[in-house]
């Protein structure tokens, strides 16, 4: 057999097309991630092999490793692609022509509706934090994670500034990723059911207020001594 002949398991070949540009993603490699973001949520990213994704997309193994480097890749692209489909579905449901406080109110309102519909992305996040002896694993997971949380402290951060906190990016942030680790936790309690999760997540909503508002009051108590 040739050096460079690949099978479905073969260790991942050093490349720069680990990633497709995601304005340019062709139709087979939207196949393959929906094929393994399908598989890592229902079996995990350990148990998937590169074989059962070619199986599951029935696309030769040439044609994953076209698209992507390796597993880990395919990962990477699954958590990014992903992340951005449920945030533009989040906004969708929202509409831009809200004020903030009703925008960000809608937000979570939507939010658990959304987190039903995308069940295996967060799945393989939930499972993906809890990766102890898998640092790339965990790290894809937690760059996710980030990522989301600066896209929603966007949403909460005009709220923060109009009851007059000081520092409105700080405290968005921090509460952004509140929200994500509450509702992880909602969404595992709950089963991705979706009515169970918004049951679960229908505090959260009056947390995070009450907490810019906490804020607020105590900067301007300690500015008024």
């Amino acid at each position: 057999m040739s050096l460079n002949a690949r099978t479905a398991d073969s260790p991942e070949r050093p490349s720069t097309r680990s990633t497709p540009d995601r304005d340019r993603m062709s139709p087979s490699a939207e196949v393959i991630l929906d094929a393994a973001e399908a598989l890592f949520g229902q079996r995990g990213y350990a148990s998937t092999s590169v074989a059962a994704i070619c199986e599951a997309s029935a696309l030769p193994v040439g044609s994953i490793y076209h698209h992507f480097a390796g597993k880990s890749a395919i990962l990477s692209a699954v958590l990014e692609r992903a992340a951005r489909r449920f945030f533009a579905e989040l906004d969708d449901a929202v509409g831009t022509q809200l004020a903030p406080e009703p925008r960000m109110r809608k937000y979570f309102e939507q939010a658990p509706n959304l987190m039903t519909r995308n069940a295996n992305y967060f799945r393989i996040i939930s499972a993906a934090l809890q990766q102890d002896g898998d640092d790339q694993l965990l790290s894809f997971a937690r760059q996710s994670t980030e990522a989301a949380g600066s896209t929603l402290a966007a949403v909460i951060e005009p709220v923060t500034a109009a009851a007059g906190v000081g520092d409105p990016v700080t405290l968005s942030l921090e509460l952004a990723h509140m929200t994500n680790s509450y509702a992880l936790g909602a969404a595992i309690i709950a089963g991705y059911d979706a009515r169970r999760l918004r049951e679960g997540m229908a505090p959260l909503y009056e947390i995070v207020r009450g907490a810019i508002d906490k804020a607020a009051a105590k900067e301007q108590g300690e500015s008024a001594r």
